[in-house]
This record gives structure tokens, C-alpha cells and sequence, in this order.
């Protein structure tokens, strides 16, 4: 009894040993950019809806959450994220500009000639993005690039 006792208060004391040199160690954290209020899914992120928080965590260990506010500024919320907490780093997507479905623009150059036509999207795209579209007039499927104006540009094969 007075053995297991001991062996008690050894492995107590150890591990208040251990507890005590974790506190010891710099768990500072920093600070993290965070929503200031509810910012809804699918809102375009603009740098007046964030603010910083500090948070604290291990330094040496990779976040998956964001540490700069400037990957966000510009993208759309894939989900909701709440006032005063951290923001995952997958919770943002690109702007659509063109959505499936949803009658659109096509615009074809060369040289001084433009020609412009009703088009059908058939994937959603963000500025950059390669999607196809069909033409409303012919029903043939084109492919272009979605301009910054929610355009689809189209060039000569």
C-alpha cells in the first residue's frame, strides 16, 4: 500500500513536471485575421469585413487556417463563416463571373472585325477559366476564356 503510494505520487509529480514545462514554453500564437460579423456564403470578401484576433497556438506547427487576410481579399465565400473565428484556408473560391446555364455573351476579335453572340454556358468560370458555351443561333458548342467583364472570349482555332 505505502509502495503504490509512492509510485502515485512519482508519476503525479512527473507528469505536473511535464504540464508545468508546457506552460513554459512559447505558445504566444499571434495574431489571425478573422470576419468581424457573419459574412454569408457566396459574399465577395472585401478588407472592411475582416479584423485580427490573437489566437494562441504552436508556432512550429502549420495552420490550416488563414494567417494573412490578403488570400481572401477578392473571392467569394464557399460557406458561411462566423464573426471572431479563424477562417479555414479552403473557405474561399474565385469569383463566378459566368454560371451554367445562364444566357451569356461570347465575343470574337480579328484584326478590326468583332462579332458578338448569345451564348449558353455549359460550366461555371471565373475570370481565367476555360468553359464551353453553345451557341443559341447555331447550337454549336464553342470554347472560350472568361474575361474580367463576364465575357466569353473567343479566338481563332
Amino acid at each position: 500500500m505505502f509502495v503504490r503510494g509512492i509510485a502515485f505520487g512519482l508519476v503525479a509529480g512527473l507528469l505536473m513536471m511535464g504540464a508545468s514545462k508546457a506552460k513554459g514554453e512559447d505558445r504566444s500564437g499571434g495574431l489571425l485575421p478573422v470576419p468581424a460579423e457573419l459574412i454569408e456564403r457566396g459574399t465577395t470578401i472585401t478588407a472592411d469585413m475582416l479584423t485580427e484576433r490573437h489566437f494562441y497556438f504552436d508556432p512550429e506547427r502549420p495552420l490550416s487556417v488563414l494567417t494573412s487576410p490578403t488570400p481572401a481579399l477578392g473571392k467569394a465565400a464557399r460557406i458561411t463563416l462566423r464573426a471572431g473565428k479563424p477562417i479555414p484556408k479552403n473557405a474561399f473560391r474565385r469569383v463566378q463571373l459566368i454560371s451554367r446555364g445562364r444566357p451569356a455573351e461570347a465575343v470574337f476579335r480579328m484584326g478590326g472585325l468583332t462579332i458578338t453572340a448569345a451564348v449558353l454556358p455549359q460550366d461555371d468560370g471565373a475570370a481565367g477559366d476555360l468553359v464551353r458555351a453553345r451557341n443559341m443561333d447555331s447550337h454549336r458548342v464553342i470554347a472560350g476564356i472568361v474575361s474580367a467583364t463576364g465575357k466569353i472570349e473567343v479566338s481563332a482555332p
